[in-house]
């Protein structure tokens, strides 16, 4: 029989909605039934310093519901970037996937991308959005993330996935290297991620398309935070430049 090497979910949380903790544990709970069968899994849960949304009893239920569940309070808000590198610091297993809390891509999606590292050669599994995820998108965030992909092709060539952005990505140990070696804490630590792994010879990265489950609300995008990532991407290109 097969032995599968061991999963670790990783899930940033921050200000969730109503109902979270049930929701988590019922995609958990449905997710597990389609992957390989005593497959050793935990389940990382970050609270990015959340001043509502959070108590003790949805930790208990968590506690409860999930076998092997690891609950990370973080005492103040580090952004998504630094809220992840946190928890991935505290995993064990053979292969990392993290997605957000209230798991908005298909499950079969995440059980391709462990598909992939676990039985294919390979380091870095990225979720690709199709064209169809951008017709649910608030115009400005739509707008951001078109433009961003453009301006990926023009200023990282041999960046090997041009959208970075998608919230579903899957690595081994070898990327959990590469992650945590990221410094940007808001949304475009996706991208200095695969392009630090896509800058190394010796690192396989591999992707899969990426559907959203029905129901996901997406939330507008504010001046600020379009701002703040266009310079964090001008601090992405500075860097490569330095290191060319």
């Amino acid at each position: 029989m097969k032995v599968h090497k061991s999963l670790d979910l990783v899930h940033p949380c921050y200000n969730p909605h109503l109902h979270w903790a049930q929701d988590l544990g019922h995609y958990y709970g449905q997710l597990v039934k389609i992957l390989p069968k005593e497959l050793p899994i935990a389940v990382y849960v970050v609270n990015d310093g959340s001043s509502k949304g959070i108590n003790e009893q949805d930790i208990q239920f968590l506690t409860a519901e999930i076998p092997h569940f690891h609950f990370i309070d973080l005492p103040k808000n580090l952004g998504k970037g630094g809220a992840l590198r946190e928890a991935i610091k505290q995993t064990t297993s053979e292969i990392i996937i993290y997605t957000d809390a209230d798991y908005p891509y298909k499950l079969e999606n995440a059980r391709e991308m462990y598909r992939k590292l676990d039985e294919e050669n390979v380091d870095i599994v990225v979720g690709v959005r199709d064209e169809h995820y951008y017709d649910q998108l608030p115009l400005a965030r739509k707008i951001f993330s078109l433009s961003l992909k453009v301006m990926n092709y023009l200023f990282f060539p041999r960046l090997k996935v041009k959208d970075t952005q998608s919230g579903l990505k899957g690595f081994n140990q070898k990327g959990k290297v590469i992650f945590l070696k990221t410094q940007i804490s808001a949304f475009l630590f996706d991208m200095e991620f695969l392009v630090m792994a896509s800058n190394q010879k010796d690192i396989r990265l591999d992707w899969i398309y990426v559907q959203v489950r029905e129901g996901i609300q997406f939330s507008s995008m504010k001046f600020k935070t379009i701002l703040t990532e266009l310079f964090n991407f001008g601090s992405i290109l500075v860097r490569r430049m330095i290191n060319l």
